[in-house]
């Protein structure tokens, strides 16, 4: 429909530099960067027990040996380690800026590792040109190294490059040994030839890669074994074989939800289950965890309008389409658990746009979420604020020129027609 062609519209053009980057969330969870998890990760509590520690330790330092000294920098990329495995994303960026300097000006490991750092960041932010500099200059400072150029293949592998991903997880391979190592680079592979259009071709490859995770891990004692299971469930859906990829997924999200909490990996892998789920017309299993993926998507670090529109029409199919009837007041009571969230999502995009002078995120999409968010807000019965967002929709809407939005306008107008004499009965009543 329209709101689908406008916002793909938008986000491809957004993605210029990145040609597969409307899979974004996917990469991050299913193609993550080497190094950016821990083997076999520990438990969500216990890893924000080991990010006190490391901030009390590096407090002390600071006072006792300064900023710049290589203890307190040695201290900081061990907090910086921590915080990006727990999609910390802000704070990492800020620890990291504040260290680059003296690692650029003493060089050595302390540099090595701050760039590192910095690609794993950029890659979790979906920035994945940026990220794919940083790891060719680690690749100049470090020579041959398979965890790096598996690093470097999934973010080709990000950037559509496909050629360039096979390439380096063919260079990874040749150097890494260890059997428990290689699952990244199966998995990699395996989402190169999914990408490519070839599902049957990937699936061995995911399969293996996921064997390889439980062997060395366990059934579920690492996020790493949730991630594969995401893209073997991705395959199956690929392939349309539900009820697999519903299996798999829900294990991902067991897993998830046992080792890093309530991270953007439970995120996206909530948000994968809801529209499996959907799909196979599992509304009233489907509706708590798309909500469960909207709440975690719009408080995560690394905003991401596109993720966000889809869980709000995959929330608004639900009560607008199929062929169940919904009573006035049943709307109301699960709509309204939606509100929040809305507006989490509104304020996220707004700050974007203060803090940038005119914002990053696509015109198109931000429209769509506007509009999408005051249809739902009607549903809940908040009439006055669904006219607000439609309202901005229109003026987002009315700035784009380089795409026929008539239909999405004529839409928003037919609401707030609505809304309007809504209101108005209600003020005439009173």
């Amino acid at each position: 429909d329209a709101e689908e062609e406008l916002r793909g519209r938008e986000y491809e053009e957004a993605a210029a530099d990145a040609a597969a980057a409307a899979d974004a969330a996917k990469d991050d969870a299913d193609s993550e960067v080497s190094g950016s998890d821990k083997d076999g990760d520990s438990d969500a509590e216990e890893e924000l027990r080991r990010e006190a520690d490391l901030k009390r330790k590096l407090a002390q330092c600071r006072v006792k040996n300064g900023n710049e000294h290589p203890k307190t920098v040695a201290r900081i990329l061990k907090l910086v380690s921590c915080l990006i495995g727990e999609y910390k994303l802000n704070e990492t960026q800020e620890l990291l800026d504040e260290i680059l300097p003296v690692c650029k000006r003493e060089g050595g490991t302390h540099y090595i590792k701050c760039i590192q750092n910095r690609a794993f960041c950029l890659f979790k932010q979906y920035r994945f040109r940026e990220a794919l500099e940083m790891f060719e200059q680690q690749e100049a400072l470090v020579g041959p190294h398979g965890a790096l150029y598996e690093n470097l293949a999934h973010t080709h592998n990000s950037l559509g490059d496909y050629e360039k991903a096979e390439e380096y997880f063919s260079k990874a391979m040749d150097l890494v040994s260890d059997a428990g190592k290689k699952g990244g680079i199966l998995l990699g592979m395996g989402l190169v030839n999914e990408r490519k259009g070839s599902p049957s071709s990937a699936l061995p490859f995911l399969e293996r890669a996921l064997a390889l995770y439980k062997e060395t891990y366990g059934e579920d004692g690492s996020s790493l074994i949730a991630k594969a299971h995401m893209s073997v469930g991705q395959c199956h859906e690929t392939m349309k074989n539900l009820a697999a990829a519903t299996d798999h997924i829900r294990c991902a999200v067991r897993i998830f939800r046992k080792t890093v909490g309530d991270s953007p990996l439970t995120a996206n892998a909530l948000g994968v289950l809801g529209r499996l789920l959907l799909d196979q017309n599992e509304r009233q299993e489907a509706e708590p965890v798309i909500l469960q993926a909207l709440e975690l998507e719009v408080s995560k670090d690394a905003f991401h309008p596109d993720t966000v529109w889809k869980l709000l029409n995959s929330l608004k199919e639900l009560w607008t389409e199929g062929t169940a009837k919904h009573g006035l007041d049943e709307l109301r009571t699960h709509c309204s658990r939606y509100v929040k969230p809305m507006r989490i999502a509104r304020d996220r995009i707004v700050s974007q746009k203060s803090s940038e002078g005119g914002g990053k995120y696509d015109t198109g999409t931000v429209a769509v979420i506007y509009k999408t968010s005051g249809e739902l807000l009607m549903l809940a019965g908040e009439y006055q604020e669904a006219v607000k967002f439609l309202q901005e929709s229109v003026r987002e809407l009315q700035t784009i020129r380089d795409f026929d939005c008539g239909s999405l306008i004529e839409s928003c107008h037919t609401s707030l027609h609505f809304l309007m004499g809504q209101l108005s009965q209600g003020a005439s009543s009173h």
